[in-house]
């Protein structure tokens, strides 16, 4: 027996509410009690432990991954391991808790390993790129692929899933552009929008909405509702502060206008944003600062403007942050924000493009709160042409948002939006998963359209190139590091893995089912230990590949790698059986071989359809009963006598299609 004891007037602070440990118990057991106050909410978190509530007084709710239920004296609730949790009091007197929890390994690990599927409907955006130019395969690899590829797999796994995406048309980037090219900010979006979404089909992306704004008086309408909700918000204060104005034309200076030194950082950055660090800035409060303009140093004056004070967000962002489960990467970065105290960032910027800002004569809405109320009124775009009835002024917090953009809008996806949204829409509680990606890099710089120095999407897609692209993106992808893109890589992965690997490998296994069994599976027949074994890898390759697709652990880069793992794997497996004797003399084992190499190309067929769709698709047509519509749950050995027939997948493939440029492209690449 053992007892402990506590005192109520010494309790501690933990997970944002008033805690006492009471002690532990046999085999990792612990006890303590917990305090929460009227209004409260304890922080969000997950561990490895199974943990239970006891509640002994008051009343409240809890809210888990599944959802929310009330909770009173005497329910007892269970949570599994990695399960989310948060308590909440909406009583008038303190909610008072026992918490039991014991680590059980076997249950962690069980539950580290099931693969989430999230909530329906899922709303998959990416990035709305800026139509100031075309895509180039440092934007593709990155928001765009990573969007396709796990909406993909969500089809595959019967979730409904969208991916949405649109023109941005009112950044300031696209007034830069017509500046510099004598059109106009109209012409020139609505120009590289038709070029973007004819770059996305070439890449073979799926987007089920891409929203365009210019002349959409509903969209303009919307986004005026909202501008108005969050200037009454008391986050936001309407006041002069510092701004920028170039010393020799006097005109306002921010985001494209202006480049310094980051505050936060010291590198290299435009105004508002440090593409390098991720942080936000000012443009006053940039070091060494210098107008586009004159390129002299800018003066600084000021500005009446309507100003988001998001230290008093803070909260919010981080309760928001928490329950996402959002990458360390944007974690950081709101960390770093906060050390800098008190930061206001302006809402609107005086300009002659951009959504009028009610009661503020030449300003504009800032495009970025702009966005956020943008991915909303997506959402009930897509819902017009579908028929259904959601409502962007009356978010459901059924939907589940996910997110993908590269890590330098990390500041404005991840930290703004969910900062906006809680003063606009204070009865909605976003779920919002985040994947990021860092650069992607041409010849080890930085794609870039001003200078040239890019490879874009049209210059290398085609119908029989896209699979390979796609492949050699996932393969480089900038996944946690910046990786590197060389014209002469994505020729190697054409040349020596697709075509000299993975073709060779079912041109192979097809000339001798057609051969020795007239196109048609043959029944296994006697198994060694090496039949066994290589059985059990195709199952573990359609798991990888599960859980690189997968919320949890989604990752392009490291599917592209499961998948030519497999088929070297394959590859080896086959020549260990290929002994021409032995086949002679032991027909049955060679059968075995057989069969299982038809199951391994079935299965390859299957997960690879998010990444590689058209090559997919086209292989699955040549195995008579295998689809790509839906994911595997387990890979079982295709049936004697199924037709199998790749002589179409290996003739729409039989050559190398990747264009080689002329000299003088090249140089421009250098």
């Amino acid at each position: 027996m053992r007892k402990s004891t506590f005192s109520r007037t010494e309790l501690s602070r933990a997970f944002g509410i008033d805690t006492a440990t009471l002690g532990t118990g046999s085999a990792g057991t612990g006890f303590s009690f917990g305090k929460v106050a009227p209004g409260v909410t304890s922080e969000p978190h997950r561990h490895d432990e199974i943990e239970a509530f006891v509640i002994l007084s008051g009343a409240g709710k809890v809210r888990t991954d599944l959802g929310e239920i009330p909770v009173a004296a005497g329910d007892v609730v269970l949570f599994h391991p990695f399960e989310v949790h948060v308590l909440h009091n909406d009583g008038e007197e303190d909610l008072n808790f026992v918490d039991v929890y014991w680590r059980d390994g076997k249950a962690a690990l069980e539950a580290a390993a099931q693969v989430a599927t999230p909530h329906q409907p899922t709303f998959v955006f990416s990035a709305p790129p800026t139509p100031n130019g075309d895509l180039h395969l440092g934007h593709l690899s990155g928001p765009y692929l990573g969007a396709d590829v796990y909406t993909r797999f969500l089809h595959m796994k019967g979730v409904e899933a969208y991916h949405l995406t649109g023109s941005d048309d009112y950044q300031s980037y696209v007034a830069t552009h017509a500046d510099a090219n004598q059109s106009t900010p109209a012409k020139v979006a609505r120009h590289y929008a038709g070029e973007i979404q004819a770059t996305l089909a070439l890449l073979d992306c799926e987007v089920h909405s891409f929203l365009s704004t210019l002349g959409d008086s509903a969209y303009a309408e919307f986004q005026a509702a909202c501008f108005r909700s969050l200037l009454s918000s008391t986050a936001v204060d309407l006041r002069p502060s510092p701004a920028l104005f170039d010393a020799v034309t006097g005109d306002y200076l921010y985001e494209p206008d202006v480049s310094g030194l980051c505050p936060d950082c010291g590198g290299s950055a435009a105004g508002n944003i440090c593409e390098e660090c991720g942080a936000p800035n000012l443009c006053h409060d940039l070091g060494a600062v210098r107008s586009r303009h004159s390129a002299e140093a800018p003066v600084v004056g000021s500005m009446r403007r309507p100003e988001l004070a998001l230290e008093r967000c803070y909260v919010n962002i981080d309760r928001h942050l928490r329950e996402s489960a959002a990458p360390v990467r944007i974690m950081d970065l709101f960390a770093r924000l906060r050390q800098r105290g008190d930061f206001s960032v302006p809402i609107t910027h005086p300009s002659d493009w951009g959504l009028p800002a009610e009661g503020l004569p030449g300003q504009v809405t800032w495009v970025w709160p702009e966005m956020a109320f943008g991915f909303l009124y997506n959402i009930q775009a897509l819902a017009s042409s579908l028929g259904r009835d959601w409502n962007a002024a009356l978010p459901s917090n059924d939907w589940q948002i996910v997110h993908f953009f590269g890590f330098d809008n990390s500041f404005y996806h991840a930290l703004l939006c969910p900062a906006v949204y809680a003063e606009v829409f204070s009865h909605w509680t976003p779920h919002v998963r985040y994947h990021v990606n860092e650069f992607y890099l041409l010849d080890g710089q930085k794609f870039s359209t001003s200078r040239g120095h890019a490879v874009w999407g049209k210059e290398v897609l085609g119908p029989k190139t896209v699979d390979v692209v796609r492949l050699h993106l996932g393969l480089t992808r900038p996944e946690g590091e910046r990786t590197n893109f060389t014209l002469d890589a994505l020729r190697r992965t054409e040349n020596e893995v697709f075509q000299g690997i993975w073709l060779d490998w079912l041109d192979a296994l097809h000339r001798e089912i057609k051969q020795d069994f007239g196109g048609c599976v043959p029944d296994a027949g006697d198994w060694a230990p090496d039949d066994r074994a290589f059985f059990a890898r195709i199952e573990i390759h359609r798991a990888a590949m599960e859980r690189a697709y997968s919320d949890d652990g989604f990752s392009v880069r490291r599917a592209a790698a499961h998948a030519c793992d497999f088929v070297s794997d394959c590859v080896v497996y086959r020549q260990a059986q290929d002994y021409e004797a032995a086949r002679r003399l032991y027909p049955a084992r060679t059968r075995t071989s057989l069969a299982l190499q038809t199951t391994a190309a079935a299965i390859l067929a299957q997960t690879l359809a998010p990444l590689m769709p058209r090559f997919a698709s086209t292989l699955a047509r040549g195995i008579d009963g295998v689809s790509t519509e839906t994911w595997p749950t387990s890979v079982r050995r295709l049936a004697p006598e199924t037709t199998f027939d790749l002589g179409p997948v290996l003739g729409f493939y039989a050559r190398a299609d990747i264009p080689v440029l002329g000299q003088e492209e090249a140089n421009s690449l250098s």
